[in-house]
């Protein structure tokens, strides 16, 4: 960033140049994203092709995100790797004049998991699992994005977000199972600090200082059963709360400008936000995974958006005249004048809760492969942008399908450690029009808006013993 200063002062020593160490923080915005990775898409192939419905039967790692009690749903010491690849297809129509949204890319990442009972004196009584996604193509996204300009709140730069989740769980007795743990972000705070010479043409002190800063949500699980017969098979209930999570940002700017005055630039927000989860699920299952036959779960996603924070950024500009006209150091009163004070504001969301159903279900016709299906209704918590925010959403309806494969231990320890597993999930959003409101002044008018998303899962899952 320093010698990106200096070739701009080269170029031009006029004063106005002084506000190119303004833009520092405007520089390092992006398309914004909204909820995380695990959240919109899902996480492991397995999970994915059954819609998420997951708390209640998940178990090894993808339980460390789904619900951290089942990570000793299956007491054996278990990794799992795998890619995602996302790629969008967003419709926007304009009722008139050019209108254009920002639409979001294809993205490919890699996620990574794994879960272990712990041995010793706690042996099949605690057990320890973790969840990790990062983006491949770019890296996480801390952003702010104008809320006149079309985009998509829930998908814009989704995938550029590193996800990482971490449970802990306990078995107290054999049906009960309790789960503790957390997801993580990193928060990026700092400031810059200059003093700037006219009479010179350059700077003549520098100091940025930024730091990344662990922001925690917390997590908690709850899994009861198996409870049934080996004629009824057995039935699973798993409950989840998942704490909000954001990724908040604060980029002060200050400069001395010599024979004028002092430069205040304040960019604050949050991104990345996550709000507070309550996921229930009620499973059934014919015998034990991965033995010949059936599994299947019903489950409900409440999620808190009615909490969430504005999409935009708060903007503040200010420039004193303490050097123009000094003020009166015997006069507590006296303050120097703001030759510019500019402040922007951003618009609140006006989002609501909302409630996602999600079904799964998963047939072994034998103990060495498996078919999978889920849907999910996923309704949209934002209004329509009828004044002058196009922040633009859409419900959603998801279908998925998904095969796994088991094969033998190379080691020939055990018989069907080792499976691969694909998924491939379809996300149609409702077409959404939208006519603004006279009242607003928008001079962007009406439109429609909509889309498609394809999202394809793979990975690989070994037992160890």
């Amino acid at each position: 960033m320093r010698h990106a200063v200096r070739l701009a002062l080269r170029w031009s020593a006029r004063p106005r140049h002084w506000l190119v160490l303004a833009l520092v923080p405007v520089m390092l915005a992006a398309p914004a994203a909204r909820a995380s990775f695990f959240d919109t898409y899902g996480f492991s192939a397995r999970a994915v092709a059954r819609g998420g419905a997951f708390v209640a039967l998940g178990f090894d790692y993808d339980a460390a995100y789904y619900n951290p009690a089942n990570v000793l749903s299956r007491k054996r010491v278990h990794l799992g790797f795998g890619f995602d690849y996302v790629s969008p297809s967003m419709a926007f129509e304009a009722a008139q004049g050019e209108f254009e949204p920002l639409s979001p890319d294809d993205n490919l990442g890699f996620h990574l998991g794994f879960s272990t009972p712990i041995g010793g004196v706690f042996e099949n009584v605690l057990g320890f699992g973790l969840a990790f996604f990062h983006p491949l193509t770019t890296g996480t996204n801390v952003s702010s994005v104008d809320p006149s300009q079309p985009w998509w709140y829930r998908y814009q730069s989704l995938p550029d977000k590193l996800v990482l989740a971490a449970g802990l769980a306990v078995e107290p007795v054999e049906w009960l199972r309790l789960g503790v743990g957390a997801q993580l972000l990193a928060g990026l705070d700092g400031e810059v600090d200059a003093s700037l010479s006219l009479a010179e043409g350059r700077f003549l002190r520098e100091s940025i200082d930024l730091e990344v800063v662990p922001r925690l949500g917390p997590t908690f699980g709850l899994a009861l059963g198996p409870f049934g017969t080996p004629e009824l098979g057995g039935f699973r209930f798993g409950a989840t709360f998942r704490g909000a999570l954001e990724l908040d940002y604060s980029l002060p700017v200050r400069v001395d400008i010599e024979q004028v005055g002092v430069l205040d630039v304040l960019v604050q927000g949050v991104s990345l936000y996550t709000p507070d989860q309550l996921a229930l699920g009620i499973g059934w299952e014919s015998s034990p995974a991965p033995e010949r036959g059936v599994s299947a779960e019903l489950g409900l996603t409440w999620e808190r958006w009615s909490d969430a924070p504005p999409a935009g950024a708060r903007f503040v500009l200010a420039v004193d005249d303490r050097y123009l006209q000094p003020p009166d150091p015997n006069d507590p009163s006296d303050v120097p004048d703001k030759i510019i004070d500019v402040q922007g504001e951003p618009t609140a969301l006006g989002a609501i809760d909302t409630v996602t159903p999600r079904a799964g279900v998963e047939w072994r016709p034998d103990e060495h492969w498996a078919v999978r299906a889920g849907y999910v209704y996923r309704p949209t918590p934002l209004p329509d942008p009828v004044y002058q925010t196009n922040t633009l959403d859409a419900s959603a309806h998801i279908l998925s399908l998904g095969v796994g494969l088991l094969f033998g231990d190379p080691t020939g320890d055990k018989a069907s450690p080792l499976s691969l597993d694909l998924a491939v999930q379809w996300t149609h959003l409702n077409l959404r029009a939208v006519v603004k409101d006279p009242a607003a002044g928008s001079p962007q008018g009406a439109y429609q808006a909509g889309g498609e998303l394809w999202h394809i899962s793979i990975d690989l899952r070994h037992d160890y013993f």
